[in-house]
């Protein structure tokens, strides 16, 4: 219901909370095929990409950017003292000019990630980290992995996101890695930003346990020399976690204020988070030690960096697999309407699986290979992105041009600059929070359909506030609260394009 003269909420520019819906026509969209790097904390950048691949013509020809990961240590090699960052350039500015030099564009994630010999980055932290951070900053903990014939124990330090000098590192990096790509003049071709919390190598969010788990026969030691039966079980009980501070309420506030820095950090450009599969057996859980359904945290975290970053958010996992692919990520995307990407799953050697299998499982290569059915299935779901092994560009050419000549992952099917926004403001509720009723303002710079919903907490749909089409300039709609529960909810504007989110809280 539209009301012609009821008291507007403001929808006007600000600073804090300014509505989600920026131009998109600004902000380019990560969109094809991107080459991972293949780099640890161990090997130099110049052994990110195996030899020949930047003159081979799959990768002159069908690849689009670079998917550039680093290891925090590679560019802070150490903290002395907490607070003073001093950062160190080279190892990312290597990586960044095999982007542009040929002609590609390039993502970004910074990883903290396992601190173990057992693991690809051993030294992800930088020198004296823990020590300088404090001890309830990043703590030690062990997971139980599955690697070889059998599993084994490994050691991570976990970076926790709802401690405020881990928010302020990040945030201080993002404005640091923000600046230095100005000043090289690579920003241009920077498409993605990973949000640190929510992706692979990044601990913060990860539960310290695995499948399957130690028994009390597995005698080997962890890397911090702490057996591994019972202290993997000790590090994944709950009582750990609450020692430190956990809750699913300082998770998600802690990860929105990382959130927002690399949101404003990187104003017009997309903001990536990486989601695993979760549920024992399928990957690893966020830790959730409430009667909070599977998922929980993540859905909260996903609908935070919407409320802000509604047009330019990617979910992303990195299990594209034709007999794994993650649906939870799928129905967040869907639900939030965001970009889907996908990562193929690396099992050595030739690079990707296919249907859960190792090396060579994808062979042979060719028009209508198994490689070529992964890449299909992760477009059909709908990604315009997608993350593969530099070894897959060398072994599945033909592959690979056949998803090219389908334009599965091509700037051709998808406007890289967005879609001309018919959206240009979404006001705050007014009052906010509310007891009774409240106005929802929001501006059109054309006439367009308009699309406004209001989802609880868990992201389910509670109400249909308007749907039709509506004319240029200022519209507003009423909420009341008759079959609302107090607490907090969201909603969502979808038009021509475009796409706005808020958070609104109902009082008892």
């Amino acid at each position: 219901m539209l009301l012609a003269g009821a008291a507007r909420a403001s929808v006007g520019p600000g600073a804090a909370g300014r509505a989600s819906t920026r131009a998109s026509a600004s902000i380019p969209r990560p969109i094809g095929l991107y080459v991972l790097d293949d780099v640890s904390d161990m090997r130099p950048a110049a052994k990110a990409y195996p030899n020949g691949l930047f003159t081979d013509t799959t990768y002159l020809q069908h690849i689009d950017g670079h998917a550039i990961f680093v290891p925090i240590a590679k560019i802070i090699p150490s903290i002395p003292v907490w607070g003073q960052f001093h950062y160190q350039w080279g190892f990312l500015d290597t990586l960044v000019l095999d982007a542009t030099t040929h002609g590609k564009a390039f993502s970004i994630e910074l990883e903290s990630g396992f601190e173990t010999k057992a693991s690809t980055y051993p030294e992800a932290l930088p020198d004296s980290f823990a020590i300088s951070c404090g001890a309830d900053c990043a703590p030690l903990f062990n997971v139980w992995v599955i690697g070889g014939s059998g599993g084994q124990c490994t050691s991570a330090y976990v970076m926790l996101p709802w401690v405020p000098q881990v928010q302020q590192f990040w945030s201080v990096t993002a404005e640091s890695l923000a600046a230095h790509l100005h000043d090289i003049g690579a920003y241009g071709s920077l498409t993605l930003v990973h949000v640190p919390g929510l992706s692979v190598y990044d601990e913060e969010l990860r539960l310290p346990t695995g499948s399957p788990t130690p028994s009390p026969s597995d005698t080997l030691p962890c890397p911090d020399q702490r057996p591994a039966y019972p202290s993997v079980i000790d590090d994944a009980a709950q009582s750990r976690w609450v020692t430190y501070g956990y809750s699913d309420s300082a998770v998600i506030a802690g990860f929105d204020v990382i959130a927002n820095a690399f949101g404003q950090a990187f104003p017009d450009r997309f903001l990536g988070l990486s989601l695993f599969p979760h549920g024992s057996g399928a990957g690893i859980a966020f830790p959730n030690f409430t009667s909070d359904s599977a998922g929980y945290v993540a859905a909260q975290l996903v609908q935070e960096v919407g409320v802000f970053a509604g047009e330019r958010l990617q979910l992303q996992s990195d299990n594209l697999d034709s007999g794994t692919v993650v649906m939870s990520v799928i129905s967040l995307a869907h639900q939030d309407q965001g970009v889907i990407g996908w990562q193929t799953n690396k099992h050595g050697g030739n690079g990707a699986g296919c249907a859960g299998g190792g090396a060579g499982s994808c062979l042979p290569d060719g028009p209508d290979s198994p490689y070529l059915h992964l890449m299909q299935y992760g477009a059909a779901e709908g990604a315009h992105y997608l993350e593969i092994w530099p070894n897959d560009v060398l072994t599945y050419p033909q592959s690979i041009a056949a998803a090219a000549a389908e334009q599965l992952y091509s700037t051709a099917s998808v406007d890289p600059g967005g879609v001309a926004p018919v959206l240009t403001e979404l006001g705050q509720n007014a009052p906010n929070p509310f007891t009774d009723h409240a106005w929802i303002a929001y501006r059109l710079a054309k006439p367009g359909r308009v699309v406004l919903d209001l989802y609880d907490v868990a992201g389910r749909r509670v109400r249909a506030l308007v749907d039709g089409f509506e004319t240029a300039g200022l519209h507003e709609v009423i909420v009341d609260r008759a079959g609302l529960r107090a607490g907090v909810y969201f909603y969502r504007l979808s038009a021509g394009g475009s796409v706005g989110r808020r958070r609104m809280v109902l009082l008892r």
